[in-house]
């Protein structure tokens, strides 16, 4: 199953001077919102955005971005193998994240941040720095994970 998260982009100044900062930005262009080969370093185009008149909201909606999508193939295979009329051996084998893929996280999101918001003024605005796990780097967060098992039933 392929998912995305969406999250929310703030101007990360009291343009509404409202003594609040999480106050949405003026979207400028939104064709270029999201740049024609996005990477993990650039997933959103920061000139799409601009900060709104002073003592106005921005015309942007709440959780109007979307993140990358997520992917993970897990199989599971079993087999049954009967010895008598009441013993039976099962044999198991389950592979969790087959494909070893890293699932990026959303832009801007600190390995200490379990929000969803991103900020115009943020150093890394429209990059992506985690996995979805947290993990900083963009290593695999969840692992390739194989496992077998042998159950005898009686």
């Amino acid at each position: 199953i392929r998912s995305a998260q969406f999250f929310s982009v703030y101007a990360g100044t009291d343009r509404a001077l409202t003594t609040v900062l999480n106050q949405p930005p003026d979207l400028v262009n939104p064709n270029a919102i999201y740049p024609k080969h996005q990477t993990a370093s650039n997933w959103i185009n920061a000139s799409a955005f601009a900060p709104a008149a002073p003592g106005t909201y921005g015309n942007l909606g709440h959780n109007s971005m979307k993140g990358p999508g997520t992917f993970q193939l897990n199989l599971a295979l079993s087999r049954n193998f009967t010895i008598t009329e009441h013993q039976t051996i099962q044999l198991r084998a389950e592979a969790f994240n087959l494909r070893n893929h890293v699932n990026l996280s959303i832009p801007g999101l600190m390995s200490n941040n379990r929000g969803g918001n991103l900020t115009l003024t943020a150093p890394n605005f429209g990059q992506i720095t985690n996995d979805i796990s947290g993990n900083s780097g963009l290593l695999p967060g969840d692992y390739r994970v194989i496992q077998f098992a042998l159950k005898l039933m009686f």
